[in-house]
């Protein structure tokens, strides 16, 4: 690897931890919980209706499944980089609300370090809390009501390690350690002759496991079939909460006590996906996964969760092996659906999403550049109190490079 790549991959690398990773989704749901869920998987997995359990990964890195590491080639390290813009629209019964954002998603690299061993490594938000919500609240035994203002921000990282072994050709394994870490910070104004304002900052820390695995099998020159599974084990997230206590805006009576808080978890999730090439040229994928939610109990909120199940499904159009004289001869061409039931409800409606994708890949020198756009429906349901319509634009780069290749002398 050369000076001039190092440098700019450590520039990469610097620029992920110094931005606000977390402040992607500027949605009302992401009050509840330890905030929304957010897609950091690569443009690649997006645009393939977010699917990718039994994706293989050449030429980039599948966090789907550690398993899929084991399909980089000897010579080659695999850096990912990816980004997003999302631009959403709130409807409710008081009207429409536009917001845009947009950050980094995703930062990793891996290689491999022996003939069946693979390791790799990797940077994500998991969560983003962003919101503002005014409303009012009633006086106890009158009938005046004062305005109240909810606003939050922040959300959980991690950073984890990824292993990979080829048992033989045809089936791999993996495994994945991840350190989830964050704060969350939630604020209510309250006015009345005076502005009152209670500030919440809860940090959280807590390890999660996950287990992979892969088989694929040959049935002819133009058929494959791939098989995959992941097991995501529940974790426990010990948190700290700070609480102050601010009357009036000039800040002359602050008061700031440390309380004990409920320890919050991630549930326990399980999945499968499946994917099939033919003519080593079309390639179709599902997913389906699981989690536990219904078993979480201990959260910062109180709305009731559910267990949640998402479908995916996406259709991969590869070039034709052959010589190309046009780089639009070289593209790959993606589309995608992806249902999620949501995990929580509000009102006792289940607040769930649809989404659709397309993707195109263009495959340039050591760089594959992954572009996708999704439209979504969160709170698909009619009788939802507020739905989001969002359009999103995903960005990745694929970066190979070569370092374990041998000199030769003249």
């Amino acid at each position: 690897m050369n000076r001039k790549n190092k440098i700019v991959i450590g520039l990469l690398f610097s620029g992920v931890f110094t931005s606000g990773l977390y402040a992607q989704n500027s949605s009302p749901y992401s009050y509840f919980g330890v905030g929304m869920f957010n897609n950091v998987d690569d443009a690649r997995n997006i645009s393939l209706g977010n699917t990718g359990i039994a994706l293989e990964a050449p030429d980039y890195i599948n966090s789907k499944n550690a398993a899929s590491m084991t399909a980089i080639s000897s010579k080659n390290v695999v850096f990912n980089i990816s980004g997003i813009g999302k631009y959403n629209t709130i409807s409710s019964n008081l009207g429409k609300d536009n917001r845009f954002n947009a950050n980094f998603t995703n930062f990793s690299a891996a290689l491999r370090v022996s003939k069946k061993f693979f390791v790799g490594m990797n940077i994500q938000p998991s969560t983003s809390s962003d919101y503002k919500i005014s409303s009012t609240i009633p006086i106890e035994g009158t009938a005046t009501e004062y305005p109240v203002t909810y606003e939050g921000s922040g959300g959980l990282s991690n950073w984890g390690v990824s292993l990979a072994y080829k048992i033989n050709d045809n089936w791999s394994v993996g495994g994945k350690v991840k350190n989830n870490f964050g704060k969350i910070i939630r604020k209510e104004t309250i006015t009345t002759s005076s502005e009152v304002e209670i500030s919440r900052n809860i940090r959280y820390t807590g390890f999660s496991y996950n287990l992979g695995t892969q088989f694929k099998k040959d049935f002819s020159d133009n058929f494959q079939l791939t098989l995959g599974g992941i097991v995501n084990f529940g974790s426990k997230l010990v948190s700290k909460r700070d609480v102050s206590y601010t009357e009036n805006q000039d800040y002359t009576n602050s008061i700031t006590t440390n309380l004990s808080s409920k320890d919050s978890s991630l549930p326990f999730e399980m999945g499968f996906g499946f994917g099939i090439l033919a003519k080593e040229r079309y390639r179709l994928t599902f997913d389906f996964t699981q989690s536990n939610w219904d078993k979480v109990k201990n959260t910062e909120t109180s709305e009731q969760y559910y267990r949640q199940k998402t479908y995916g499904l996406g259709v991969e159009i590869l070039p034709e092996r052959r010589r190309t004289e046009k780089l639009s001869e070289t593209f790959i061409y993606r589309f995608g659906l992806n249902y999620d039931t949501g995990y929580y409800k509000i009102n006792k409606v289940e607040i769930d999403k649809l989404e659709a994708t397309v993707g195109i890949g263009i495959p340039l020198n050591k760089v594959v550049l992954n572009i996708g756009y999704g439209y979504g429906i969160h709170g698909v349901q009619k009788n939802v109190a507020i739905r989001e319509n969002y359009h999103m634009l995903n960005i990745s780069m694929n970066i190979l490079d070569t370092w374990f290749k041998k000199r030769y002398l003249d």
